[in-house]
């Protein structure tokens, strides 16, 4: 690293050629790489089981319930495993619970569990799930015999841990509140939209969507992070606008964008904060950071720093499907915007036709975004969908004019405990969504 650091040095002052600064520039960037990812697997190193193991007593707190196809698995942070040394515990475990879930998210409990080690492919080329587990924290997959059953122990010492399950619990929570709110057909969508939680969700219903090239919108991203921070903005902005005394001595613009950030920020530790999620936040900071300091986000350009910062902190991510995929769509329509937005400003009748833009600009994002990603979903799934595009036409504006709405009426009400209406019509257009899926 320092040696190419040199070498763009010399490159840069030495008066070098276009070629060589630009190859010393990709070797800069190789070495930065390589010590970054080199670190990162250093900073999560974690105990694995070496071999099979159980059926034996583990005890943990529940951090995650995930949908499966015969019940649910359980993301476990682990207390103790009878019969392991502390030191080659691992740290968490994934398990399959077949039968009826008696625990929820932060709770501590005692389950007799079967483990084995990660995976690794089972040919060539494929998935790497011990990669992804080792990266992710997980030291063992396996299955619970029987049920787990809660425990009294307290929280973990960690402060972090604790804060973690708490967090986790209030998701938990959150996800349980919707379901009841929006019923039985689609309370397991509305509760993947508002928390990330799928595991109210029925295989059946996620397997439709992935089918019509719907399941972005199960991928908590820019739309989602752009309702709730554009409607925090909108509200804080224009309601101070109101009150004369404020707006004419502070710049309730700014508040805001403070107030949206705040927000994206309690949405992105709810949501579980995924790559997209990330990825969303990121720029959505650097939109209402830009509001904050007077200067205008380069959509582009916050795109590639969020890029960077999510590489800084986790390089593995860029192997996964969601990395990818986000990337991909999110590049490609900015891209595509920003010329077609170009072209509009050079064009006479730019202010006109706006139902007609409307109507193309649902064409264009549901086109781009949709063979923006084909490929990452031809090579990871091996599936396509063929008939995405007609499905996105017929669900975005669904989506754009009521289900955001809904939502945002129901973010609102929730402050005065009055969200059941809104809800139950957020459940309702989700549901027309189901069915065209």
């Amino acid at each position: 690293a320092s040696l190419s650091a040199l070498a763009v040095f010399i490159a840069k002052f030495k008066g070098a050629s276009y070629c060589v600064v630009a190859l010393s520039w990709a070797l800069r960037g190789m070495t930065i790489g390589a010590v970054s990812g080199g670190l990162a697997t250093q900073r999560v190193a974690h105990a694995t089981v070496p071999s099979e193991i159980g059926p034996v007593l583990l005890e943990g707190w529940v951090q995650r319930a995930l949908p499966a196809q015969r019940g649910v698995r359980l993301r476990l942070k682990v207390h103790a495993i009878d019969g392991l040394d502390e030191s080659l515990t691992p740290p968490i475990v994934r398990v399959t619970h077949i039968l009826s879930l008696e625990t929820e998210p932060g709770r501590f409990v005692r389950c007799w569990v079967v483990l084995r080690p990660p995976p690794s492919p089972v040919i060539q080329g494929d998935y790497a799930f011990d990669r992804q587990a080792w990266y992710s924290g997980l030291g063992a997959v396996g299955y619970v015999q029987g049920r787990c059953r809660g425990g009294s122990i307290g929280g973990p010492n960690s402060t972090l841990e604790a804060a973690t399950l708490e967090v986790s619990k209030a998701r938990r929570q959150l996800a349980q509140h919707v379901v009841d709110a929006t019923g039985a057909k689609s309370g397991g969508f509305a509760a993947a939209l508002t928390s990330g939680d799928r595991s109210f969700m029925s295989e059946a219903d996620q397997e439709a969507l992935r089918g019509a090239g719907l399941a972005h919108l199960l991928a908590i991203s820019g739309l989602h992070m752009g309702i709730v921070g554009g409607l925090v903005f909108l509200l804080v902005w224009r309601g101070l606008a109101f009150i004369e005394p404020v707006a004419l001595r502070v710049p309730v613009k700014k508040l805001g964008a403070f107030a949206a950030l705040l927000a994206c920020a309690v949405y992105l530790i709810l949501s579980g904060a995924s790559i997209s999620t990330q990825r969303a936040f990121v720029m959505a900071a650097i939109l209402f950071g830009a509001v904050l300091i007077d200067r205008t986000a380069l959509s582009l350009r916050s795109l590639a720093i969020a890029m960077m910062i999510i590489l800084a902190l986790a390089p593995w991510s860029v192997l996964t499907p969601g990395f990818q995929m986000s990337f991909a769509a999110t590049g490609a329509l900015v891209a595509t915007y920003e010329r077609w937005n170009r072209r509009r400003r050079h064009a006479r009748d730019a202010s006109s036709h706006k139902a007609m833009f409307w109507l193309k600009s649902l064409i264009v994002t549901s086109t781009v975004s949709s063979l923006a990603t084909m490929p990452f979903a031809l090579f990871h799934f091996e599936r396509a969908a063929p008939l995405g595009l007609i499905a996105n036409l017929l669900a975005m504006p669904i989506i754009s004019l009521v289900t955001a709405p809904a939502a945002a009426a129901a973010l609102i009400l929730a402050l005065f405990g009055v969200d059941e209406l809104a809800l139950r019509m957020f459940g309702a257009t989700l549901g027309l969504i189901l069915d065209i899926a």
